[in-house]
């Protein structure tokens, strides 16, 4: 008699629903990424700029000119403060996430300790069965070759 899982259903269920919750996580840690990624590009524009606006002060600007440039880096500044909110938001996200991941991959867990006992219990029972038919057929010998 071959091993049986009595929880096979169930624990191909779980880890289903563990791959599926990973691969949320996954989608979210490269979003966050990608925020990052992005942060930092805005964050080099504003230094290259802020040199390059340097350079043509030294050279001279008119008013409207150094009104354009306070303009753009503020709209910059608030293009900054939305993805680091963003970030802020999809950390929080990863983290509900995460959490999520674990609950269930606990809950897998679990299913495979039992699996792994349910077995060690099988492979014990095999083997007592095993013993019982090898001293089973050392007695049917020794009473069928035992002087008459």
């Amino acid at each position: 008699m071959a091993f049986h899982f009595t929880l096979k259903g169930l624990l191909r269920l779980r880890q289903s629903l563990e791959l599926a919750e990973l691969q949320k996580l996954q989608v979210i840690a490269g979003t966050i990424a990608r925020a990052r990624a992005e942060i930092e590009s805005v964050e080099k524009g504003i230094d290259e700029r802020r040199r390059t606006f340097g350079d043509l002060l030294a050279v001279g600007l008119t008013g409207a000119e150094w009104q354009f440039e306070l303009a753009r880096e503020a709209s910059v500044r608030a293009l900054l403060s939305d993805l680091v909110k963003n970030l802020a938001d999809l950390e929080a996200k990863r983290k509900v996430q995460q959490a999520s991941y674990v609950r269930v991959h606990r809950q897998c867990e679990i299913l495979l300790s039992l699996q792994d006992r349910q077995l060690a219990a099988y492979k014990l029972e095999e083997a007592r069965r095993t013993q019982q038919r090898i001293d089973e057929l050392f007695i049917i010998r020794r009473v069928h070759n035992a002087p008459k």
